[in-house]
């Protein structure tokens, strides 16, 4: 009886691995549909609504926003640039080397100063 059993779970074990390659093989099938699909008939239809509806809306969103103000665009303050903000940082680190050499050289070593008694034998 216990013979019995074990075959037929290694059969269902057998036939549970075919399933599983089976599903496997499905589902990489399925990804390739859903890609080549996407590629071929999502994609295009995107680009053609796009250049369709969305860009003639914000064409006419900013030619509204022309007319109402007159053609007077305030420039952007220009702000500091990737360079500014690379010597900033050079300068705090700068500042933070000055420091600590100078707490180094001026904290009182305790540790340095040894004991004039000594036992030679």
């Amino acid at each position: 009886m216990a013979k019995s059993y074990k075959r037929e779970l290694s059969e269902l074990g057998n036939a549970s691995g075919a399933v599983a390659s089976n599903a496997g093989k499905i589902l990489a099938d399925a990804a390739r549909l859903a890609a080549r699909y996407s590629r071929d008939e999502i994609a295009p239809r995107a680009r053609s609504e796009y250049s369709e509806h969305l860009v003639p809306l914000i064409a006419s969103g900013l030619a509204a926003s022309r007319r109402y103000l007159g053609g007077k665009v305030v420039p952007a303050k220009r702000s500091m640039g990737f360079g500014g903000f690379v010597l900033a940082g050079l300068g705090v680190a700068l500042v933070a080397g000055v420091a600590y050499v100078a707490w180094q050289t001026l904290r009182t070593d305790d540790g340095a100063w040894t004991n004039d008694d000594f036992d030679v034998d």
